[in-house]
């Protein structure tokens, strides 16, 4: 599985095989999104379009690995993905935002350790949380080989499934969900991220700020909000008794983050596995830099084949409540 930023989504996986099994999904199409817009939400899919990110543009041209570049004035954020007893690079992801009508983009372009690499994006509402729409695709040399789409409209849920969360992400979520989802970034600050797992179920994920830290990384020393998260084993097996829940709990992987304490809150460090089994990994941040300037912070250094691998994280950038 090399899905960027699916380190959630692989995890997510691995512990709820039974219920996916249960409930496979359905083959989904992409949207007919090159009509003339006509609402709102038909012209920020529009806009995705023409930047070569949704529908059949994702497949042309302009769906290039140096087509899709940040406007000039953004900043953009570079992260490294590494297995932390070996140092292994598993990915290495540019990722940055980009403001259409009242949503945010969150754009990310990852380099695997090969000739592949993937394009993601996320539409975030400013004012509300969750995410109301996402894509993803792996290329090869330019040729696209996989895509996912995903989009939060409750009109397409089928009936009998269970009620799911309103406020829902896709499987695939970039690092700033987890700021998202807290009602403050402050430490005590709490919240829940729902990912949606198939079309029936969710598992939700608990998210929770311990306090600040003092650490390094390549792009610098930073005063860090720790910010926890764990799969609720409860959302996954929601039908087992809860004595065997509390059994399992222990067992269930964590993920630890630092972001920066003050504006933008840039992901700095993410420590943790990525998968149920899965080798421990380590995701820095490298740089950041406003696109078009000429002064960056620290260096990026290439990324380094050390061996097929599956990735499965990513970088972050400001977060909007």
């Amino acid at each position: 599985m090399k899905i960027s930023s699916l380190r959630t989504w692989i995890l997510i996986v691995s512990l709820a095989a039974p219920v996916m099994l249960a409930s496979p999904w359905p083959e989904v199409g992409l949207p007919a999104s090159e009509t003339a817009p006509s609402t709102a939400a038909d012209a920020t899919d529009a806009w995705l379009v023409s930047r070569g990110l949704l529908g059949s543009a994702m497949f042309g041209e302009q769906s290039r690995r140096d087509m899709i570049t940040p406007p000039a004035g953004v900043e953009v954020d570079e992260t490294r993905q590494t297995v932390k007893q070996t140092g292994q690079v598993l990915m290495q992801v540019k990722s940055w935002n980009e403001m259409v009508g009242d949503d945010t983009i969150h754009i990310e372009v990852t380099t695997l350790p090969s000739h592949q690499y993937e394009v993601a994006f996320w539409l975030f509402p400013n004012h509300r949380p969750g995410c109301a729409m996402f894509q993803w695709a792996l290329y090869d040399g330019g040729r696209a080989l996989q895509s996912r789409f995903w989009r939060n409209d409750a009109a397409a849920r089928l009936a009998g499934a269970r009620d799911l969360p309103v406020e829902l992400y896709p499987d695939a979520v970039p690092w700033m969900a987890f700021l998202r989802v807290l009602d403050a970034p402050r430490e005590g600050a709490s919240g829940t991220l729902n990912q949606q797992i198939t079309p029936y179920s969710y598992v939700g994920q608990e998210v929770s700020a311990k306090g600040t830290e003092q650490i390094s990384v390549p792009a610098g020393s930073f005063s860090a909000l720790k910010v926890t998260a764990q799969v609720d084993i409860a959302t996954v097996m929601p039908n087992w008794p809860r004595f065997v829940l509390h059994v399992i709990e222990p067992v269930v992987p964590k993920n630890t983050l630092y972001f920066e304490a003050t504006p933008p809150y840039r992901l700095l460090k993410q420590e943790g596995t990525t998968f149920v089994g899965g080798p421990e990994v380590t995701t820095e941040l490298i740089r950041f830099y406003i696109a078009g300037a000429q002064s960056v912070v620290a260096a990026a250094p290439a990324i380094r084949t050390l061996g097929a691998s599956a990735p499965a994280a990513l970088g972050s950038s400001s977060i909007l409540k």
